[in-house]
């Protein structure tokens, strides 16, 4: 079985384990040998969908798309249009918003060509005192290259706990062999609003944030 089935059928198997709970919790008006039967039945009907996109669609299915981002928040917007569904990341940057700081390198970065570049390191920050500068290019993180990684994912790698190590292999105009920084996580403060000043009179711009880690 290829690795992309493997986690397909791990995802099913959660999500219709959650299916499962939601039919017990919700379902309270069907007999409890109908409300099994309809479970069961839907269950079987979601995964012959599943397997039949999975099949026919015309790009590979991502499964965490298919099910964190349309099954289960479609499901529970359907239960209950209040409730909300956040997978781990998105919890991660909610909790983040909240306080109002992360535990990272502090610097921003942007996807671009295939390759994530620095923008700048943010002034005091560890990656400002390691050294890194606007314009590196990062290759690679703890040893994992990053050619294939979405730019919202080396954040992550970039992101842990405070006083943790992270090795940041960075290539750089004009040096002839890759840089490595071996940079240590602190608290970075995280604005609501990175950047904002006043053009003209009633005119104001901001500058939306992007990439922190």
């Amino acid at each position: 079985m290829k690795r992309n089935s493997v986690r397909s059928f791990i995802l099913l198997t959660t999500f219709l384990v959650f299916c499962g709970f939601l039919g017990i919790v919700f379902g309270q008006r069907a007999t409890p040998t109908g409300k099994d039967a309809e479970v069961r039945e839907n269950i079987k009907r979601f995964t012959g969908i599943y397997s039949l996109i999975e099949e026919n669609y015309a790009d590979p299915v991502d499964p965490d798309k298919a099910i964190y981002d349309g099954a289960i928040p479609g499901m529970l917007h359907v239960l209950d249009p209040h409730s909300s569904f956040f997978d781990g990341r998105s919890y991660s940057s909610f909790n983040e918003e909240k306080q109002g700081r992360y535990y990272g390198v502090g610097m921003e970065i942007v996807p671009r060509e295939g390759k994530i570049i620095v923008v700048a390191p943010f002034s005091g920050s560890p990656a400002y005192r390691a050294g890194i500068r606007p314009g590196d290019i990062i290759l690679a993180i703890d040893g994992k290259p990053l050619e294939k990684v979405p730019g919202g994912q080396v954040s992550d790698l970039l992101k842990g706990p405070k006083g943790t190590q992270v090795l940041i292999t960075i290539a750089r105009e004009g040096a002839e062999h890759p840089l490595e920084f071996h940079v240590v996580r602190d608290a970075i403060p995280r604005n609501s609003v990175d950047l904002a000043f006043q053009i003209t009179p009633g005119i104001g711009y901001i500058r939306p944030e992007y990439g922190r880690c």
